[in-house]
């Protein structure tokens, strides 16, 4: 069955307890192997390979989803050209509430009701934080993986870069880690869970290919910000994601990228900020970031706002909205950014759209 096999996991409905996965190890030559926990908490694995295909299980009244394996690729690109009249759209911080982003993604036609994408030539950005405080996670993971590869085979594109959860996480910080994770960690007899995403397993080599910061049609997309120690320095987009990646699953890591100014934890673009010890940017220092790197913008998430909020004239848009539930209703409450012929509109979960006054 080999090329064909579905791996069924074992969920129905909404997922229970510590049910999880699948993780795919990468092995030593002698193939992959899938492994997942149910919601009986046993564990069931199967042999797999690239081109096999693993089905997800569903959560609360979503699908199931269906993900086909890729072989490990090259990195992602630093800069992404976009044709004129493509549509750019971004969201952040999902933090594990899988069923909020679907709701988000689907309102806003990016994707279709069986999760696949409909969002054509356009493209998608995650600016980072699927790692950590909710649950599902992991069907995060796979629901961009193959995304990424859908919106490419249909002439768009998905870019997920890296924030500063995704670098703890994986480098072994479980301060944030839903309970979940530490039991399916030890169900699957895994030393710690940052070894579920190591370099021989096929989303922590994944996750290893992914930019902090990525130039999508012009525009800056990253988790925290690029702050005017970045612009000193001159480091281009090539060298910072190098930089980033070459650390990325350390439990300490020392370079730039990861300290205060760097694109995964850099705050300075909102003034409160300067309580916890962040340089505040100037006007003028966002002017020397989008000249030294030829953008017309900046977007982050990382810092979380009331709505999508532009900042300095709109040369920033703050894009993190944490998601959750109306108190009243339990509608979901998430927003992204839609790019739209040069024009920022704030998008709701409800598929609601309306220009952001820049």
């Amino acid at each position: 069955m080999r090329g064909s096999l579905v791996a069924l996991l074992w969920l129905v409905g909404a997922v229970a307890h510590a049910a999880d996965g699948p993780y795919v190890s990468l092995g030593n030559g002698s193939g992959w192997t899938a492994r997942w926990v149910t919601d009986a908490k046993a564990i069931a694995s199967k042999q797999t390979e690239a081109g096999d295909v693993l089905e997800v299980a569903g959560v609360g009244g979503l699908p199931p989803f269906h993900v086909r394996l890729r072989a490990p690729g090259k990195p992602d690109p630093d800069e992404v050209p976009l044709a004129p009249g493509t549509p750019l759209f971004v969201m952040a911080d999902t933090h594990g509430e899988f069923e909020i982003a679907v709701a988000l993604l689907q309102k806003q036609h990016v994707i279709d009701s069986k999760l696949r994408w409909s969002f054509g030539r356009g493209h998608l950005a995650v600016l980072g934080d699927v790692f950590d405080r909710g649950a599902y996670q992991t069907e995060i993971l796979w629901l961009l993986y193959e995304l990424e590869d859908e919106a490419r085979r249909a002439g768009g594109g998905v870019h997920f870069v890296l924030g500063n959860h995704e670098a703890m996480a994986v480098g072994g910080d479980t301060r944030y880690l839903n309970p979940k994770y530490r039991e399916v960690a030890s169900l699957l007899g895994a030393p710690a869970y940052a070894s579920l995403f190591d370099a021989n397993t096929l989303l922590g080599k994944w996750l290893r290919t992914k930019a902090a910061v990525v130039k999508v049609g012009g525009y800056l997309c990253m988790h925290g910000g690029l702050s005017r120690e970045t612009v000193d320095r001159k480091l281009t987009l090539k060298q910072l994601n190098a930089d980033i990646r070459a650390e990325f699953g350390l439990l300490a890591p020392q370079g730039f990228g990861y300290a205060k100014s760097g694109p995964l934890w850099y705050r300075g673009y909102f003034p409160e900020m300067a309580k916890d010890g962040f340089v505040v940017a100037t006007s003028e220092d966002i002017d020397a970031v989008l000249s030294f790197y030829g953008a017309k913008a900046i977007f982050v998430g990382h810092t979380a706002v009331d709505t999508v909020t532009p900042r300095f004239g709109g040369r920033v848009v703050a894009v993190q909205v944490y998601p959750h539930r109306d108190a009243a209703s339990g509608a979901p409450i998430l927003e992204g950014l839609l790019v739209k012929e040069g024009r920022f509109y704030r998008a709701h979960a409800d598929g609601k759209v309306e220009p952001l006054s820049q």
